[in-house]
């Protein structure tokens, strides 16, 4: 019982990596939103995928959902990897307010921790700062080894990944040296995001999931926000729930910085080769479709074969945002061949709905008020 559990987190945590061949096109035409529905139902059927839901908005605006073999578009669904967006808007907002710096270390922010919990392994890792945690340069082995050490493999295991305090989870991974220096180079990582939860928990003296609900998804419109009752230690890196209209809706109060930031050091790699270079800031990747056009990007996986389930969400500089959720989730190749189909579907696009369905969502955007 004990290997065959251990054997389960494996999987579900190896399907966290958030990882970013390509065969034919499908012959769509439209000059309409409609396209997007069916590029989607194409690459469905040739990857053998079974239900799936898709939201695309434009300028701010809802203006397409659709649910696919009998899945509900406005079910909330685990977000996976998806979650890191969260995160990441959610440290902006405590350097917008002063209470936390790019440059600031984990040393100091979580020397609390630290007294409470005992030192890690790996002295580099209080010099490490909340800038090189946000892009996956924090000298942690690559997801999902970064997380499967014995202590906490041990700890899920007993008390179960919804019992388990996050401090508790980071507490037990610590138990293990860093895999590169600081800085040195990217390794897309789950810890790392781990560390920036506590830090929000440490800063604010309030849990993950309240304040960063408030602060950052009740501010953009959702209406009681939660993160996954079975998942909730992997809170800042893998555990919050919304529908793809809600994620969209939090999309909408990224900053246009995001899609600009290419700086070395948030130089990234694992994007599909159509997307290189890619960098990495606040939660997703970006990448320069043409000089003038640029978008930002995740992926999120979970599941173990057949019950497994895969999401994408994009943002693209004319404005449009798509987020799409599918089951069975098929292998890189297809995954990375619908990310860049449907990059390249916004330019052709030349009539877009003006009746915004946000509203009709309960989902009250800024702009809207």
């Amino acid at each position: 019982m004990v290997r065959s559990t251990t054997r389960l987190l494996c999987l579900v945590l190896a399907a966290l990596c958030g990882t970013s061949g390509v065969s034919a096109q499908p012959s769509t035409t439209l000059p309409t939103v409609d396209r997007f529905d069916a590029m989607f139902g194409v690459w469905m059927k040739d990857s053998g995928v079974e239900k799936g839901t898709l939201a695309v908005a434009q300028q701010g605006r809802l203006v397409l959902e659709r649910g696919y073999g009998g899945r509900d578009p406005n079910e909330r669904v685990l977000l996976a990897s998806l979650s890191k967006a969260v995160t990441g808007r959610c440290v902006a907002v405590l350097i917008a307010n002063g209470k936390l710096r790019l440059d600031s270390t984990v040393g100091d922010v979580l020397a609390p921790f630290f007294r409470q919990h005992g030192e890690p392994a790996d002295a580099r890792l209080k010099a490490v700062t909340v800038e090189q945690l946000l892009v996956h340069r924090g000298g942690f082995a690559t997801a999902p080894r970064d997380l499967m050490t014995p202590p906490a493999v041990a700890l899920l295991e007993k008390k179960t990944p919804g019992a388990t305090e996050p401090a508790e989870l980071l507490a037990a991974t610590l138990t293990a040296p860093l895999a590169t220096a600081p800085g040195e180079a990217f390794a897309y990582s789950n810890i790392g995001y781990l560390v920036l939860g506590v830090m929000i928990e440490t800063i604010t003296g309030e849990g993950y999931e309240r304040f960063c609900g408030r602060e950052v998804l009740e501010a953009a419109g959702i209406k009681a926000p939660q993160l996954d009752t079975q998942w909730r230690s992997f809170s800042s890196f893998g555990g919050w729930r919304l529908n793809g209209a809600e994620y969209l809706a939090f999309l909408a109060r990224t900053p246009d910085t995001l899609l600009s930031d290419t700086r070395p050091s948030r130089a990234a790699t694992g994007a599909p080769a159509g997307l290189t270079p890619a960098w990495y800031a606040l939660g997703q990747f970006t990448a320069n479709l043409a000089p003038d056009a640029r978008i930002a990007w995740h992926t999120g996986s979970w599941g173990v074969a057949p019950d497994t389930v895969g999401m994408q969400v994009v943002q693209h500089q004319s404005g449009t945002s798509w987020f799409v959720w599918y089951s069975p989730r098929p292998g890189k190749d297809a995954t990375d061949t619908l990310l860049e189909r449907m990059a390249a579907l916004p330019p052709r696009i030349v009539a877009w709905p003006e009746r915004d369905l946000f509203p009709e969502r309960g989902l009250a955007l800024p702009s809207a008020k």
